[in-house]
């Protein structure tokens, strides 16, 4: 049986801590292009959807116009558990690949796994634990999104869309595969929350400019090379 799995890229341009990093350039495209393109790669992602607010809507547009598949859904700027829910039910989704538009290295060869393990195991949850901060996805059923959907009311469960599953594992199967070998580097960080962490990753994409793909095994050489490297000193040659 062929599933509908849709990527849900959580998205707004309007974030407290760096305000428009969907926009910021790396290596002359904006941060949220590089997500999309690396998501592309996945084998098994039918539609890649934004979801996203009526205020941020009109510049993501904007910002994507070259990319034309994108589909978009406007919703709740706190409830993004109900963003979530009524993207996966606007566009059918079986199963949803959380997405967030902190992670331009989001790795489309561990969103396979996981989708993989999720089809075989039946889960309602599934993701990866000690790949790099911002390189993971939750695969999540569209059934146990509904159900967190109807069911939660804690604002930080509606804030944050899978707490409630994870807080309720008596009731959804959850699944967290630990990586192994050189794959297992939960200390490494390559998520862009604020302006350091965006000098880290842009770096990181200069330093592997020639390569048209950036791999799990390029960014976990990337963060243990740079590890003891100060920060002040590695951000001196960087152009923002």
């Amino acid at each position: 049986m062929k599933y509908a799995i849709d990527a849900v890229l959580q998205v707004r341009m309007d974030s407290s801590r760096l305000p428009g990093k969907a926009a910021l350039p790396i290596l002359g495209k904006p941060l949220v292009a590089h997500i999309i393109e690396r998501l592309t790669l996945s084998e098994y992602i039918r539609h890649i959807i934004i979801a996203t607010t009526e205020e941020s809507l009109s510049p993501l547009r904007s910002i994507l116009a070259d990319y034309d598949f994108v589909k978009y859904f406007a919703g709740s700027k706190d409830n993004v558990l109900d963003r979530f829910h009524k993207a996966a039910k606007k566009y059918d989704s079986d199963f949803v690949v959380r997405v967030t538009g902190d992670n331009p290295l989001t790795d489309p060869d561990f969103l396979d796994k996981a989708v993989e393990m999720h089809l075989d195991a039946e889960a309602d949850l599934t993701h990866y634990l000690g790949i790099p901060l911002g390189t993971g996805v939750e695969v999540i059923s569209a059934d146990s999104l509904a159900m967190a959907y109807r069911s939660a009311s804690q604002i930080y469960d509606l804030e944050h869309v899978t707490p409630y599953l994870y807080k309720n594992r008596q009731f959804f199967k959850v699944l967290e595969p630990v990586s192994t070998g050189i794959y297992y580097e939960p200390n490494a960080r390559v998520t862009v929350d604020t302006q350091q962490d965006y000098y880290h990753v842009n770096g990181l994409f200069e330093f592997f400019a020639p390569k048209p793909y950036i791999s799990m095994e390029d960014i976990v050489h990337y963060c243990r090379m740079t590890r003891a490297v100060p920060a002040e000193l590695g951000r001196q040659s960087l152009a923002v």
